[in-house]
């Protein structure tokens, strides 16, 4: 079997490495990999073990129909069986190549706001599978393409041994989030301050993607937080420094899943976040400490407990572990696609005529 995994540019600032993992686990399931990603984004290591094709995601309408079936016609003489679509604009051309060339189709969503970014409806006809990252999310994506396209199928992180799980800093704290919800960050903010006088060395990296609210560093400020703020545009950029991080907070929901959210959890670090009805990952007192509204009472109960309770946090953080591994592991994800994959291929099961069940 050949699966051709599209992936555009905003999916690879998130989940390069995961994507990654993804395609090196399904050459181990056996499947033959071709990857499309943007120009200049491939490592020459992977490049020589898995091969890959060049598209311009962002080209102008006047272009992209050429470039297209430049790239359909590149892959006509090894054509892949199913085209695998991550994010909206790699959804999109996977769509238009699977049609191209007669090929099954999979999205892969991990977030409502990308789930419903891709043009599902347009490519109705051509679609096989939507791959939810969540169970609300598949009920989401059901009631857009119908039940029978929809299954829940994660990206999948990387899911460490308890051996070989690395230490975390105990006074450090991984804010992630697109930074513009002004009032969850404010409740965020003042449940910092109110923790900060038992925790003298304590450093908060937050992250500050483009687009985000420049009025939180005045919201800082008020709070007297500032000086131990840490500002950068992805945690991505910083991995293993958010990952050693002790905390994890997701001040605002994701609506569904992120994988640096997932690897923390993978690695034991506890995480508070806000209600999120697409991520039920987050379980209040279980995996995670969750939030409830947006009041930095609320915020401070449960940050105390992930910063100052070390027991509680420890449990919190080892069930989020034992749970993120179990659901989410980057190989048993990959062996769940490649099995989609593979009846994709197969087809529905014609019955003979008259011919009795056994």
């Amino acid at each position: 079997m050949h699966v051709a995994l599209v992936v555009d540019p905003e999916r690879l600032v998130t989940d390069a490495a995961e994507v990654q993992r993804l395609a090196v686990a399904l050459a181990g399931e056996g499947v033959r990999v071709h990857r499309v990603l943007p120009p200049w984004r491939d490592e020459p290591p992977l490049a020589r073990l898995l091969p890959a094709s060049a598209f311009d995601f962002g080209s102008s309408m006047l272009f992209r129909p050429s470039r297209l079936g430049a790239l359909s016609s590149a892959l006509e003489e090894d054509r892949p069986d199913v085209f695998v679509g991550f994010g909206a604009r790699g959804f999109d051309a996977a769509a238009e190549l699977a049609e191209d060339l007669d090929a099954g189709l999979v999205a892969m969503a991990s977030t409502l706001e990308e789930l419903e970014a891709m043009p599902l409806r347009a490519h109705l006809g051509r679609l096989d599978l939507v791959a939810a990252a969540t169970a609300p999310l598949a009920v989401r994506a059901a009631k857009l393409v119908g039940e029978s396209l929809v299954t829940v199928l994660p990206l999948g992180v990387a899911v460490p041994s308890p051996g070989a799980r690395t230490p975390a800093s105990p006074q450090s704290l991984a804010i992630a989030g697109s930074g513009r919800d002004d009032g969850a960050y404010r409740a965020l903010f003042r449940a910092i301050a109110d923790v900060m006088p038992a925790l003298p060395e304590l450093q908060v990296a937050i992250e500050l993607p483009p687009g985000h609210d420049p009025g939180l560093w005045r919201v800082a400020r008020e709070a007297g937080i500032q000086r131990v703020l840490n500002g950068v545009s992805h945690l991505e950029g910083v991995r293993p420094l958010a990952l050693a991080c002790g905390v994890m907070a997701l001040p605002e929901p994701a609506h569904g899943v992120r994988a640096i959210v997932l690897e923390a959890m993978a690695l034991g670090r506890a995480v508070v976040a806000s209600d999120d009805p697409h991520a039920d990952h987050l379980i209040d007192g279980v995996s995670a400490f969750v939030a409830q509204e947006r009041d930095a009472r609320e915020w401070t109960s449960i940050l105390t407990k992930a910063l100052l309770e070390p027991a509680e946090s420890g449990r919190i953080g080892a069930e989020a572990a034992a749970r993120t591994a179990a659901r989410f592991a980057s190989s048993r994800c990959a062996e769940q696609l490649a099995e989609a994959c593979s009846a994709i291929v197969r087809g529905p099961a014609i019955p003979f005529p008259g011919g009795a069940a056994r």
